[in-house]
């Protein structure tokens, strides 16, 4: 008994192994071309890293050599990069490169160079309208267009709303707006992204009024 049951066990386990050969002949050419698939897209996978490393490095060696062309001698990089990001920090380079020097109109251009072409970023846009306001402030609250421009960089979903609220405060220094001063620190302190620098600015204004 115990010999026929292994007996047939023996056939059944040869029966189960004819069926996955020919089950593997059958589907021989489908397997492989799955298998083609899986090597090419790791292959594929494989090749995409090295090429996306590959055009970061370049990326990054262009925006060094743009740096340092500009501080050596001050040219100013015109040919096409295909990376926005870096064509972003170049111009942005070049904008402190001009304000530092001096040159507010071409500090200017390049301010206003990437609010126009890459003004779809919120924080890029928003940064380069804040460095051309501090270029330019506001003298007073009559200052109706670059009081504006507080008005929109310090929206609650702006990146610089804190950056700007604390312009508007020494806008009310300014003309010694005691009541406007307060609600302004208040305002500004009770924001939990304040900086621990700009904690130390408001408090030295909130200081000087005795506000605390």
């Amino acid at each position: 008994m115990v010999e026929s049951e292994s007996f047939i066990k023996e056939v059944s386990e040869e029966v189960k192994r004819d069926r996955l050969f020919k089950a593997l002949n059958k589907f021989k050419w489908p397997l492989f071309a799955l298998i083609v698939l899986l090597v090419g897209a790791v292959g594929g996978y494989e090749y995409y890293k090295f090429d996306k490393k590959s055009r970061a490095q370049k990326n990054g060696e262009f925006l060094i050599s743009a740096i340092e062309s500009l501080k050596e001698n001050g040219q100013t990089v015109t040919e096409k990069i295909d990376n926005k990001f870096t064509s972003v920090l170049i111009k942005l380079n070049e904008a402190k490169y001009f304000e530092e020097k001096g040159d507010m109109k071409s500090a200017s251009a390049a301010y206003n160079h990437i609010i126009s072409k890459y003004g779809g970023n919120k924080f890029f846009n928003h940064y380069s309208k804040f460095q051309l306001y501090l270029m330019d402030p506001a003298k007073s609250l009559g200052d109706v267009k670059k009081i504006k421009i507080l008005d929109e960089l310090s929206a609650p979903d702006s990146p610089l709303k804190l950056l700007a609220l604390e312009q508007k405060l020494y806008l009310y220094v300014k003309i010694n707006d005691l009541e406007n001063i307060k609600s302004q620190v208040d305002l500004i302190l009770s924001d939990q992204g304040i900086t621990p620098e700009q904690v130390t600015r408001i408090k030295d204004v909130e200081s000087i009024y005795e506000l605390n």
